[in-house]
């Protein structure tokens, strides 16, 4: 989870940007994809994103080919 200024966080979950906005008194506002899903409290939806974050670890990917790097530039100069 990103922090970001004035009580913002985002962060990014199986594809899907989720937006917190921390509004005072362990309130948030919760955006998926900049639309408005609700309120809730605020610690325990930084602890669950974070919970979610850890377990969807993207580097447990494992049908990757590496390729090599071809450069697209003439260099017949």
């Amino acid at each position: 989870m990103i922090r970001l200024s004035k009580g913002g966080y985002v962060c990014h979950l199986n594809g899907h940007r989720i937006k917190v906005v921390y509004k005072g008194n362990n309130v948030c506002e919760l955006y998926l994809e900049d639309e408005l899903q609700g309120t809730a409290p605020f610690d325990y939806v930084k602890k669950k994103l974070g919970q979610f974050e850890k377990s969807w670890n993207t580097s447990q990917i494992k049908n990757y080919e590496f390729k090599e790097f071809l450069s697209e530039f003439d260099q017949s100069i």
